[in-house]
């Protein structure tokens, strides 16, 4: 086993006894205490200098695959609240050339996503996981299927197929929990735009389709 799974099994370890105990609410200066400098390094190709390094590293470190891809970070007016994709010239690359952009939503344009600082600690490990799913599917696949990927994304019946199944893949993981708290926290947020609360009821899991999926996994497991 080498030094990458070491790291992220440990992380995992402590993560879950975090989690176990209920909402984690604790604020991400006390989080950083959970080996994040750690997963930071194991990961040479990523560098996500923010204000919510831990909350990231923590959903990271379930993708220990991951420990050679590239991911830059953009903030632009974007649809949803985070959006990640291939490079445009990537695509067309061997997957382990291959580089990723994750977008915050600036929250400046007419759709106004969660912000982040409104989000609990397990709230934003769901989303960064979330987004970092995508890298997974992606990496899974040819130029032809990203492509196909793509033109999906353009009628809602594809935009629902593709977020359903990412969501199963994190429940499978074991991350139902913190998407499910993400979902739940969106929802009740009064300051999201309409077209987006629209977005998030139609497209995405709902939170009690994710919770009966985690009873469904945690059964099986």
């Amino acid at each position: 086993m080498n030094n990458l799974y070491r790291i992220c099994i440990i992380f995992l370890i402590v993560f879950s006894a975090l989690a176990g105990q209920g909402e984690s609410r604790l604020p991400d200066s006390l989080q950083t205490a959970i080996h994040t400098d750690s997963i930071d390094a194991a990961f040479a190709n990523i560098n996500y200098d923010g204000r919510y390094r831990p909350s990231f590293y923590a959903a990271l470190a379930h993708f220990p695959a991951l420990k050679n891809v590239h991911i830059e970070f953009r903030y632009r007016n974007i649809s949803t609240t985070m959006q990640c994709r291939p490079k445009a010239l990537s695509v067309f690359r061997r997957r382990d050339k291959r580089k990723y952009i994750m977008v915050f939503n600036q929250n400046a344009g007419k759709t106004k996503g969660a912000a982040l600082n409104q989000l609990s600690f397990n709230a934003r490990v769901g989303l960064f996981a979330h987004e970092i799913a995508h890298i997974v599917d992606y990496q899974r696949k040819h130029t032809g299927q990203i492509a196909k990927t793509g033109m999906s994304y353009t009628t809602k019946r594809g935009k629902v197929r593709i977020e359903h199944s990412i969501d199963r893949l994190l429940i499978w993981k074991g991350l139902g929990r913190q998407i499910y708290t993400y979902a739940t926290q969106v929802l009740k947020n009064q300051k999201i735009s309409a077209n987006y609360r629209e977005r998030r009821t139609t497209i995405y899991l709902q939170p009690t389709e994710i919770k009966e999926l985690i009873r469904i996994v945690e059964n099986i497991h």
